[in-house]
Parts: structure tokens; sequence; C-alpha cells
């Protein structure tokens, strides 16, 4: 069966997302002039543009590709503030389909922000609203226990670590062993200073740069070296004692892990190579990659099979302005 056809069982996966949280806003406008009052440009602003970020675009683009009747097939687990961007992100769940049940209240902080200024197509600042100290024990029990709670209506996991404060090592360690002991895939999209926490995790799926910065290489990230990327990924792997590591490697494609994928020259890794045409804007492309991959893979899909799939979709959406989604259509179209 032709990938295009296997991935309409996609709509049948069931995910549970846990990780940071945040708002991405977009603004854009038109520079006409450069301020009198400094030397920098003023805009004048056309749009605005919000979307739920880090954690909650991984599953937004669950949602997206599973459309309207996805409310079963989603759990998000995140923690928000409580002020007008916590409001953003539960009206933008809501409208996306997605439950809102796992989300915790932390009225002592705000919601992680960030928003973008774009003049024309190319931004030319980010403005951060964040706090990244540890949550407190209490809001850390509540999360534990949403978790437990919810996990076995769920065949994968997905942690999305923006090392915002969300993910611990207490609470990584809680997340793998338990899916391990229920036979249940847990995927990581890592934070580079948290790598060591994912020991027996399923998959990885850090970029390059993540990949030689979290374990602390000595290859410099901005050489396509194939054979190095080979020892790299296989030290990784043997590190954290993982199942299979996907590393995305922009403009190359990824490459793939995995002791069943048979590759001929044992000193490269199986890479695919990338199916973007255009490159608007690469900002969520992670997201995607790691949300169809657990998709694929929750409808018994072997990771070769997925990881082309995740790949064509990756491919759509860095041709988007923004953090976008594609749907199941576009991404039945690509491949």
């Amino acid at each position: 069966m032709e990938l295009k056809d296997k991935v309409k069982k996609i709509t049948d996966a069931k995910i549970l997302v846990i990780g940071d949280l945040m708002l991405d806003k977009f603004t854009y406008g038109d520079v006409v002039r450069i301020s009198p009052e400094a030397p920098v440009p003023v805009l004048h602003v056309n749009h605005e543009e919000n979307y739920i970020g880090g954690a909650g675009n991984v599953a937004r683009n669950i949602a997206a590709l599973i459309g309207e009747d996805c409310y079963e097939n989603i759990f998000m687990i995140g923690v928000i503030g409580e002020d007008k961007s916590a409001d953003t992100i539960i009206d933008n769940m809501k409208q996306s389909n997605i439950s809102t049940s796992g989300i915790v209240v932390d009225d002592s902080r705000y919601t992680i922000t960030k928003t973008r200024i774009v003049a024309n197509t190319q931004q030319i600042v980010r403005i951060d609203h964040e706090d990244t100290s540890p949550f407190s024990d209490k809001i850390m029990k509540k999360i534990e226990k949403i978790f437990l709670e919810n996990i076995d209506d769920y065949n994968v996991v997905i942690i999305s670590d923006y090392a915002k404060g969300l993910i611990t090592q207490k609470l990584s360690k809680k997340i793998i062993d338990t899916c391990n002991k229920k036979n249940k895939a847990v995927l990581v999209d890592p934070a580079i200073k948290h790598f060591s926490f994912y020991k027996k995790a399923t998959l990885m799926t850090p970029n390059l740069k993540e990949a030689v910065e979290g374990i602390d290489s000595k290859i410099p990230f901005y050489e396509f070296d194939p054979e190095a990327i080979n020892i790299l990924g296989n030290e990784i792997i043997k590190k954290l004692s993982l199942s299979r590591l996907m590393i995305t490697l922009g403009a190359n494609g990824m490459a793939l892990f995995d002791k069943d994928i048979k590759v001929k020259n044992k000193k490269l890794p199986f890479i695919i190579p990338t199916k973007a045409k255009s490159v608007f804007d690469v900002s969520g492309a992670g997201d995607t990659v790691i949300s169809v991959l657990a998709m694929c893979l929750s409808v018994g899909m072997s990771f070769k099979e997925s990881s082309e799939i995740a790949n064509a979709a990756a491919g759509v959406v860095v041709g988007k302005r923004g953090t976008s989604t594609l749907t199941l259509d576009e991404l039945i179209e690509v491949l």
C-alpha cells in the first residue's frame, strides 16, 4: 500500500501531549520610515495573529490533521497563568476542538508569550515574556496526577520540552517509566540542557545543533558530514538507551537511526532527503515532524514510513507563514 493511502489511518491516532505551553503572537506590518527618536524602523501594523505555541502547537498540528472530530484523539497537559494570553490559549484550544481539562492554572506567574514583529516578510525582533523558574510542588503534583489519570486512554505520548520549567528530571522519568511499563511509545522533542532526562525513551527528534550540544559532541553542527552524524547518533542512542533516534538536518533532510532499517554502509545513517520545495518560515516545523511521527506510529506504521510522511509534512509547513499546520488533504496531496 502506498504512503498516501496508509496515511489516511492517522485519524485514528490517540496521542497525549505534555510540555511547555505558550502563546505565539505575530504582528505584521510595513516599514516606511526610520524613527526620528532612534535609528530604528517604524512599523505600521496591518494585522496580528495568535497561535497556541510550544507543546500547544504539537496538539494543534494533530487537531488540524484529524479535523473537527479530534476531541477524543488528543489530550494536552500544560500550565498557563491567569492573564489575557492564557484566555487566548484556552479560546484557541476550544476552537481547535482540543480538550482543556489537562490545563493547570498557576496564578503566581504570567503565561509564556512570544511576540514576533514581522516587517513585510522579514522578522525584525522577537519579544519574550516568560518565567522559567521551577513550578511549585503543588503544580507538579497536579501535572503528574493528570498524566496518570489519562495515560491509559492514549497509546503514544509526546514530551515537548522547551526548558521553560515544566519538564523536570523527576517528571520525565515518571512519564517514561510509566509508558514503558504500559508498553506505550514516548517521543521526545528535547531541550538541549535536558538530554540526560530522556533515558529509555522510545524516540528523540533533535535537530543537528541540539544533538551536538545536547550530547556535548565535538562535531561542528554547521557541517553536513554523514559519517560524523552516524557516530553522533549512535553515541546518543548508547548514552540514553533509546530505541530509535531521528536527527533533523534542515535542508539536508533527516537522519534515522533504527536497527530495523538496513543500511548498506554501516558507517552512514539512513538519510531521507528534504521534501521542501520552498522555505518561507521554519517556525514550528519540528512540532509538525514529531506530531506526524507520533500519529503514524500510533496506528502501526513503521519508523521509516512514519519518518517519510513526517518529512513530507514538514516540507509543506515551512512553505507557510508563522507556526503553521497542514490538513490531511494537503499531506495526501504532497505524498
